[in-house]
């Protein structure tokens, strides 16, 4: 799968694209990405122990304002946001058991790091998302260096 492709199933605005794309030739596209996705808080950078309050309930709330479509009812956000859990993929799973009704799923992006970088895409494309080995490095276990579907 070419970079443009990449991208573009993360990121679906063309603008968000060519910003991305013109990056590359100083850092990787998986930098690159990365890079992007956390300085327009399009992912949603969570430290491995979880978050500090509704973090992952905002980050929903704010996709759906940019999107304008809901992914779930008040009340299921709220429930959601009252969730226990002990790891961040637990909170996970439970998001994309909410929102895949609406067919989009909270994915993880590699980070090779103590922390989550999420993002919210249409769950068409996770065949092709999880498939791509994007992080290159021979101290991340394999299965982490490509985007994860909690579920």
């Amino acid at each position: 799968m070419s970079d443009e492709e990449i991208v573009q199933l993360i990121f679906e605005d063309r603008q968000d694209m060519e910003v991305i794309l013109s990056d590359l030739e100083e850092l990787s596209i998986y930098e690159s990405v990365l890079k992007y996705g956390l300085s327009t808080k399009k992912f949603l950078y969570l430290d491995y122990r979880g978050e500090q309050s509704m973090e992952i309930v905002n980050y929903i709330l704010d996709y759906e304002f940019a999107h304008n479509l809901e992914l779930a009812s008040q009340e299921e956000l709220e429930k959601l946001g009252e969730f226990e859990y002990e790891y961040v993929p637990d909170k996970i799973k439970e998001v994309n058991n909410l929102i895949y009704p609406k067919k989009y799923g909270l994915f993880a992006y590699p980070t090779g790091g103590d922390y989550y970088a999420l993002f919210i895409a249409k769950l068409e494309h996770k065949s092709k998302l999880l498939r791509e080995d994007l992080l290159v490095d021979e101290w991340t276990p394999p299965k982490e260096r490509c985007i994860q579907y909690h579920y």
